[in-house]
């Protein structure tokens, strides 16, 4: 299934298909801003998934700053927002990653049926839909998850990859670069790896560029035989994967605690 969806071809569903909205709103600097912006208004029916406690585990001294919730809490997250395997999902946030985070979850479980909002919720004001503010409640379910493990690789693996596997970092150029480092103790990257800034995927309006644009962007890693993609934390690097996977690139592997779990593991970086 295409990972994204146009309003104007959902709008064709929303009458003949049961959606389930997901709001994926969040901000790094203000982590409260996107449940608070969810309880002021969103789409009608959705449910809040938030980055730091639904989309993400808890915080230990290794694997990164969002590692990856266990299969048990992600299948119990599903279970308790009442979502069945054959739902059709949609996500959306104020544009593009964190929505991109929570995509690239559903399909690590096996869920098809899922899509991300181009132009994330404006594109959605733009029509005459309907906003609300009341909390919607499904009845509890049982996912039968089947997690897709290729998808992800570890630290020990990337440290002892093959020297001809491509490694990309998806932060900006300056991080990749060791500058203007603010987020991370450790300026720098991984050692090997190339830089292909995340947003390069994402037009003005949010939305990912079209096809041709993204071959360009992408032309070493369309060629690479299942690539690792990270970032600092594992959420903006789903972006890219994302976008492959537009491309049917469907091989690469999501480093999931990336830049900030390899300095937690070890000082060598590169700048």
């Amino acid at each position: 299934m295409f990972p994204t969806i146009q309003m104007t071809d959902l709008q064709q569903l929303v009458h003949t298909d049961q959606i389930r909205w997901f709001d994926c709103r969040y901000d790094l600097q203000h982590p409260d801003y996107g449940r608070e912006a969810f309880k002021e208004s969103h789409v009608a029916g959705a449910q809040y998934l938030d980055l730091s406690t639904d989309l993400s585990g808890p915080r230990s001294k290794m694997g990164g700053r969002h590692p990856l919730p266990s299969k048990e809490q992600w299948v119990g997250t599903l279970e308790s927002l009442g979502v069945e395997r054959d739902d059709f999902i949609v996500l959306y946030d104020d544009g593009f990653p964190y929505a991109a985070r929570a995509w690239w979850l559903f399909k690590w479980a096996g869920h098809e049926r899922v899509v991300v909002l181009e132009g994330g919720l404006s594109s959605y004001l733009a029509f005459d839909f309907p906003m609300s503010t009341e909390s919607t409640v499904f009845e509890k379910s049982t996912y039968q998850a089947d997690f897709k493990d290729d998808m992800l690789i570890q630290y020990e693996e990337v440290k002892n990859r093959p020297a001809e596997t491509y490694l990309v970092d998806s932060r900006s150029p300056d991080r990749f670069q060791g500058q203007n480092e603010t987020i991370d103790p450790i300026a720098g990257h991984i050692p090997g790896a190339v830089n292909c800034f995340f947003e390069e995927a994402i037009s003005p309006d949010r939305r990912l560029k079209d096809a041709e644009d993204l071959k360009e962007l992408y032309a070493d890693l369309l060629e690479a035989e299942s690539p690792i993609l990270y970032c600092g934390s594992g959420v903006t690097a789903c972006v890219n994967v994302l976008a492959l996977h537009a491309l049917g690139k469907t091989d690469v592997r999501l480093y999931a605690g990336s830049y900030s779990d390899w300095i937690s593991q070890t000082d060598e970086v590169a700048r």
